[in-house]
């Protein structure tokens, strides 16, 4: 599933990964769909223009219409530990009151406790605070220099305070630490979509797809960089994947409609889809827009 952003960015959006600690097992942001809580804010978006990822519904883990799921389940080692439970559900369910009062009482005891310290900083950027976020994530990263996961949480609010290339190289950081980290992964190829670097793109996310660990916006990046390196039967699948999974993402419609019409030579299989997308988004100006464009053409191909 990006605004971690003010919401908006030109009418695209990107929805990025964050990644909550324990000792740190990366979760996955789920989407207003796949699980999120959401809020405006997460992360103005540069970089190239990509019409495929102006929807925002989630699918497999994530995505948020204009907001941002910001609120993942604690990893999993620290969900199991009973000191963490409270804190947990209090961020699953989003509630703001709670997960300060059950953080509190875990830095009454250990002031740098990265869990609680993390979970402090997601409460902030769902509202927007992304300087009280930085702090207490650097106050984590005093005792866990090399935590993936608070680095890339740190990089979600360089990228918030639409800071790219510090937010760039944050990823790079979280991916030296552990190049396994799912979020950093997908945090840097999504950026790499919008920028059109598709082979670094894929290969970034390749794994954390596989893996089940990219939101809907991430996953149609995904496809996206399949569909520009030419592999559009695997970009077709996955689309079709995502609308399988929640069939109101406009967004994989669109998607799907434009790699039948532009690319694959099927425009009446694409119209079709054209069709579903302008019933299922009435109010996004901008698909509206590509769905007429793509109208046009799939009406003329068939004549």
């Amino acid at each position: 599933m990006i605004k971690m952003f003010n919401s908006k960015t030109a009418g695209k959006r990107l929805y990025i990964l964050l990644a909550l600690t324990s000792s740190l097992a990366a979760c996955s942001l789920q989407s207003r769909k796949p699980e999120p809580t959401t809020s405006e804010g997460m992360a103005k978006q540069a970089g190239a223009d990509i019409d495929e990822m102006v929807a925002e519904d989630g699918g497999a883990s994530g995505g948020n219409s204009g907001k941002s799921s910001i609120a993942p389940p604690v990893g999993e080692s620290a969900s199991k530990d009973g000191k963490y439970q409270a804190l947990s559900q209090a961020l699953r369910a989003g509630r703001g009151r709670a997960i300060v009062e059950e953080a509190a009482k875990i830095l009454g005891t250990n002031s740098t406790d990265p869990v609680a310290l993390n979970a402090l900083a997601l409460d902030h950027l769902r509202q927007g605070r992304t300087g009280a976020a930085r702090l207490l994530l650097a106050r984590a990263l005093e005792k866990n220099p090399n935590n993936a996961s608070l680095l890339n949480n740190m990089a979600v609010v360089d990228l918030q305070e639409n800071e790219q290339g510090a937010a760039i190289a944050g990823f790079k950081k979280a991916l030296k630490a552990d190049d396994g980290n799912a979020q950093a992964s997908a945090n840097l190829g999504s950026i790499y979509v919008r920028g059109g670097d598709y082979a670094r793109a894929t290969s970034l996310l390749e794994g954390p797809y596989r893996a089940g660990k990219l939101n809907a916006t991430a996953i149609n990046a995904y496809a996206v960089a399949l569909r520009a390196n030419g592999e559009f039967s695997r970009a077709q699948s996955i689309y079709e994947n995502l609308i399988k999974q929640n069939p109101r993402d406009a967004s994989a419609h669109l998607n799907l409609a434009v790699l039948f019409i532009e690319y694959m030579n099927k425009p009446k299989d694409g119209l079709a889809l054209v069709y579903k997308v302008k019933f299922l988004e009435t109010d996004r100006e901008d698909i509206q827009a590509k769905a007429n464009a793509l109208e046009k053409k799939a009406k003329a191909a068939l004549q």
